[in-house]
């Protein structure tokens, strides 16, 4: 991604952050008892005044994008490194902010020596040290964990249990997922705590079968005492895709019919397989966007939606280049554009959050 001009930083700066419905996005979410926020980097807020300013007025959520995955917390062995996620804490604090972490274990973000260490029969204590040293330092001032991210997948080899044979599963077999839960109940009582995965709202027989895979492992679960609270759901939204309105709708309230707590935890709209034309791309990503809200939130157990970047001044998908669009053009799939100016996709956003159930 090209860096701004000087006219564009000054140009972004004096333009009004109001959106012509004039309220923020987080005091329309809070009306339906729904936190409203996003995902930041330290890099961004601490750089970008104009950028802090219209994250500090939309939100009432972060989440910090890379600060604390493991590669960033503990990037040596047992040296940990909390100067840029203390940053965060501090910023959320002074702006009245929570903030929510992402995320404990995954089979990727990993440090160089971690993959060693599992290999060498170290993952038990190596994963001890990890969650009391990183969710211990922030116990009592974060809103929730992702504690383990992205589990199973029926397009990945796994284990007869449906875990994905991840470097997780192989070093400590199918009880790693318990065993994190467990470990980060007892560094911090107070987080909610949650599994996080993608792609489980389309149409498609492995997304059906990753949707029973995840409902068929958290009952089990459950039931033998792990202290899961809640499902985190990415909604990366695909256009080109189709979606699964009544299964995904099913698959939400049998999730909260297990007394789980559900986030959107990184929603945004990928439009590389759209066309140039804005107005139509606009159109495009604001229908599919609300569609995907209106069925999501019509289940009063989702209670907080974070999106993956607010502006596409910073967003992955300019450098992914899986999803990056072809033409060059700027990404519209981000609720403001590289000007910081809203995009239809702020308006559709908004309007979905303020027609939601209201939460008890």
């Amino acid at each position: 991604m090209r860096p701004l001009m000087r006219r564009e930083v000054l140009a972004a700066a004096a333009a009004p952050l109001l959106a012509p419905e004039g309220a923020a996005l987080k005091t329309i979410a809070a009306r339906r008892g729904i936190g409203f926020g996003s995902e930041v980097l330290q890099s961004e807020l601490s750089r970008d005044p104009a950028y802090a300013a219209l994250v500090a007025r939309e939100c009432a959520l972060l989440v910090p994008g890379l600060e604390a995955k493991w590669d960033h917390t503990e990037p040596t062995e047992a040296v940990f490194d909390f100067v840029a996620l203390d940053w965060i804490f501090d910023w959320a604090a002074r702006h009245g902010l929570a903030v929510r972490l992402h995320t404990l274990v995954w089979g990727l973000a990993m440090p160089a020596w971690l993959p060693r260490a599992l290999q060498d029969g170290r993952g038990a204590d190596v994963l001890r040290r990890h969650v009391a040293a990183v969710a211990g330092r922030y116990a009592g001032r974060t809103l929730a964990w992702d504690v383990v991210n992205e589990v199973t997948d029926p397009r990945w080899a796994h284990g007869p249990e449906g875990l994905t044979l991840g470097p997780w599963r192989r070093a400590l077999g199918a009880g790693y997922v318990d065993a994190a839960f467990r470990l980060a109940a007892a560094a911090d009582p107070r987080a909610l705590r949650f599994i996080n995965d993608d792609d489980l709202e389309y149409d498609e027989p492995d997304r059906d079968a990753k949707r029973a895979t995840y409902l068929r492992l958290i009952e089990g679960w459950l039931h033998d005492g792990a202290p899961l609270q809640g499902f985190g759901l990415q909604a990366h939204l695909k256009p080109e895709r189709p979606f699964a309105a009544v299964a995904y709708r099913r698959f939400l309230a049998e999730l909260a019919g297990m007394g789980l707590v559900l986030h959107i935890t990184e929603l945004d709209v990928q439009d590389h397989t759209l066309p140039a034309d804005v107005p139509t791309r606009d159109r495009r990503i604001s229908d599919v966007c609300r569609r995907y809200l209106d069925v999501a939130l019509d289940e009063r157990a989702v209670r907080a939606v974070l999106v993956w970047g607010l502006s596409s001044r910073y967003t992955y998908q300019t450098t992914d280049r899986s999803i990056r669009r072809s033409d060059g053009l700027e990404p519209r799939g981000l609720a403001y554009d590289r000007a910081l100016q809203p995009t239809p996709l702020r308006a559709a956003i908004a309007d979905a959050l303020g027609a939601a159930p209201l939460r008890g």
